[in-house]
């Protein structure tokens, strides 16, 4: 161990035997990461200084009140929870955000913990619900991209001892933000459609303000740049959010480029925020397209829901199997109060082939 890093642990040695000293018996210390910053250092330094205390029984570590002074009895709890887990979700049409969240609840509950599950429509009363159910040793958010506002987030952090968000669109704010980088998985489909000879392309998306929207518009504006003609790049903009989009509006947004013949001035289209696959192939239906044969298409959703792509759209995304496991993973390490830092969590991007992509080079 070098001398600076002795110097802390012997540093942190101290400030917990003084801390030891003036406690009551049970009372719960600053968390690891509380240490990490109050002394500039990492993990393994803190835990080392721990060590010693935990090991002559001076301090407990306890799944849940994380390190607590030694004396209480065993029997007596250090906080009520009303569940180890609260399941907050904004209301939305997506079938896969509602499967999403119920097979977390199922997966979470076959472990042996207890799950609370509420919806709201507003942040308002999401925020009156909180403050008269009591607290929860983890709170997974799911908001469908709308805007987390910073009440809202105070009243879980309130209520939550730890906080886990279904997507990225909040970072760098103490929580656990699991999902996929979009603009990642745009990237993906358009060199696809390069690749394969396309310099016509087109994205359909959601008009949406969100950060991870609109972040991905700017990626389809940037990656049309480089085509051999810049204004070959048709964005495609619905005025709703992913997995709310209707076969009408798609069939409409579409056929506004088509000609008076019916023909469209692209190629491909990358299509996101279409969470059942038979409303996209409705909405071409209805312009008399079909996907590999009149038009090349690549969805932006999860490789492995079989609804979202049919078997017949290729997708580029994340699996749906391995976002599960995730949740599970980072959900129990905060429910028995893992010292680890609050992390943004991209899951794995893979593209897979179903046939909706015609090669123009063999024409």
């Amino acid at each position: 161990m070098q001398n600076k890093t002795k110097q802390v642990v012997a540093a942190i040695g101290r400030w917990l035997d003084d801390r030891i000293d003036r406690a009551s018996p049970g009372e719960r210390l600053p968390t690891v990461r509380h240490l990490m910053r109050e002394f500039g250092t990492a993990q393994r330094t803190v835990e080392a200084a721990l060590k010693p205390f935990l090991e002559d029984g001076r301090l407990i570590a306890r799944p849940g009140a994380g390190i607590v002074v030694a004396g209480m009895p065993e029997e007596k709890e250090p906080e009520n929870y009303a569940a180890d887990l609260l399941i907050l979700y904004r209301n939305s049409d997506s079938r896969l955000a509602r499967v999403t969240l119920q097979e977390v609840a199922t997966r979470i509950k076959s472990a042996g913990f207890s799950v609370l599950q509420l919806g709201f429509s507003s942040d308002a009363q999401a925020i009156d619900v909180l403050e008269r159910i009591g607290r929860f040793r983890a709170c997974l958010i799911q908001v469908n991209f709308e805007i987390l506002t910073v009440a809202f987030l105070a009243a879980l952090h309130r209520q939550a001892d730890h906080i886990v968000i279904d997507g990225v669109s909040a970072t760098g704010i103490d929580v656990d933000a699991i999902g996929t980088n979009w603009r990642e998985a745009l990237s993906i489909a358009f060199r696809t459609f390069r690749e394969s000879g396309h310099d016509k392309i087109a994205f359909l998306t959601s008009a949406h303000h969100a950060r991870q929207i609109a972040m991905a518009r700017r990626e389809f504006h940037l990656l049309g740049s480089f085509l051999p003609d810049p204004d070959q790049r048709f964005l495609i903009e619905l005025n709703a959010l992913p997995g709310s989009y209707q076969i009408d509006d798609i069939a409409a947004a579409i056929g506004r480029h088509a000609d008076v013949e019916g023909r469209l001035p692209f190629t491909a289209l990358i299509a996101w925020g279409v969470v059942e696959g038979f409303i996209l192939e409705r909405a071409l239906a209805k312009l008399g397209l079909e996907a590999g044969r009149d038009l090349s298409v690549i969805m932006l959703g999860s490789t492995d829901f079989q609804s979202e792509h049919l078997g017949r759209f290729d997708v580029v995304g994340n699996s749906h199997d391995e976002k599960l496991a995730v949740f599970e993973r980072i959900i129990r390490a905060r429910i028995a109060d893992r010292p680890e830092e609050p992390q943004t969590h991209y899951l794995p991007i893979s593209y897979v082939r179903h046939g909706s992509v015609i090669d123009l080079h063999t024409d």
